[in-house]
């Protein structure tokens, strides 16, 4: 959720990013720590029951899914007038994940956690492959295609492009909305989707007289009225217990209140006025790293189990105060992990990545192999055609 993600909200690549949207990152990634605060912390509330610790949890978890849809809706308004694939910002992402992956397994490993395994040291060193994390792995896949993608989707009019939108909008959001099934969708097919929704808000919406605060005001109401359907099918569920087993019914991503609810607050950001703020920027930077680091499949029960043992205050009077000092920590703690990353190791390598992309992307270069050169030859005449 960083590399494209932090994408300049301005046309000139020298001038500083505006801090809008990375604001946006920022409280997203948060919505996203308190939404596996909920749905990891091993909560257990039983559905005959309606109380106030189970209901800040419900709501609490709405953010998680808002947060994965509004950063792909990010990376998709930047990355759909991109020409071709910057190598060394993959290389940079595949890096970043394989980092984390191998070392946190080899750290529970030592302190024996966690058994040694092979197998285990194998996929952990294959993070993509083996989807370590289900949003990496679908994005740095998305990322590899996207300019292929925007190729594809810049020969289509206008017309045409809202008829596909339409298409998937029903077979992937409006019937999981109503049947809770999709057809044939999975995460990657998901990511694609509201990559080609943010791609048609930058090619071919029209500009809004809409300001951004009635797009958030719209988007906080959308959210209040989602939560408000789990504490109806709560209530629903004191009678008839199906409802109270599916009370969060409709925050999964692909229905159509958790999407239009990405979309608003997307648009929202997007037209707040913000200068440059380096604190933000800085902060925003470090998102991806939160993810990778708090939701490691190593680190996830280990966190919420047995560090802050969520289901301990589960019928605690502090549990409220507790969540939002636990999700907030996580963020701070995770955030100052990747700034080290980020300082001691990614701006080093980084340096031999970039001159060594630069390098072999010269055609014509004698020191460039041939291989190399007719690859790169045919790569940048596909993409000029």
């Amino acid at each position: 959720m960083n590399q494209e993600i932090s994408a300049n909200t301005t046309a000139a690549p020298a001038q500083k990013r505006q801090s809008n949207i990375e604001l946006l990152r920022i409280i997203t990634m948060i919505m996203i720590v308190a939404h596996h605060f909920s749905v990891h912390g091993n909560f257990d509330f039983p559905i005959n029951t309606v109380t106030i610790n189970r209901l800040w949890i419900q709501f609490i978890q709405i953010g998680g899914k808002i947060g994965v849809d509004v950063f792909v809706l990010i990376s998709g308004y930047f990355l759909i007038t991109a020409d071709s694939l910057k190598i060394n910002k993959a290389i940079k992402m595949w890096i970043q994940i394989f980092t984390y992956s191998v070392l946190i397994y080899v750290l529970f490993v030592i302190l024996r956690p966690t058994p040694f395994s092979a197998k285990d040291l194998v996929k952990n060193a294959l993070p993509i492959t083996y989807d370590r994390w289900w949003f990496a792995s679908g994005y740095f896949v998305l990322y590899l295609l996207s300019p292929f993608i925007n190729k594809a989707i810049r020969s289509f009019d206008r017309t045409t492009y809202l008829q596909m939108l339409a298409l998937m909008t029903f077979c992937w959001c409006i019937i999981p909305t109503f049947l809770y099934e999709t057809w044939e969708c999975n995460d990657l097919l998901w990511f694609i989707y509201l990559y080609l929704i943010s791609g048609y808000i930058r090619l071919h919406a029209k500009e809004s007289t809409i300001t951004g605060r009635t797009y958030l005001l719209v988007s906080g109401f959308l959210i209040l009225l989602t939560f408000g359907s789990a504490v109806v099918f709560d209530f629903l569920g004191l009678r008839l217990p199906f409802f109270g087993m599916n009370a969060t019914f409709f925050y999964e991503m692909h229905q159509i209140p958790i999407v239009l609810i990405s979309i608003t607050m997307f648009l929202g950001f997007s037209k707040i006025k913000m200068p440059y703020i380096p604190a933000i920027n800085l902060i925003s930077a470090t998102t991806f790293g939160v993810y990778l680091i708090h939701d490691n499949r190593y680190v996830r029960p280990f966190l919420w189990r047995h560090i802050f043992r969520n289901a301990a205050f589960a019928e605690d009077r502090l549990l409220i105060p507790y969540s939002i000092v636990v999700v907030l920590l996580v963020f701070i703690v995770c955030s100052l992990i990747e700034l080290i990353r980020i300082h001691v190791l990614e701006n080093q390598y980084m340096k031999l990545i970039d001159w060594l992309c630069v390098t072999l992307s010269r055609e014509g270069s004698s020191q460039t192999p041939g291989y190399v050169k007719s690859m790169t030859a045919l790569y940048n005449r596909f993409h000029r055609q």
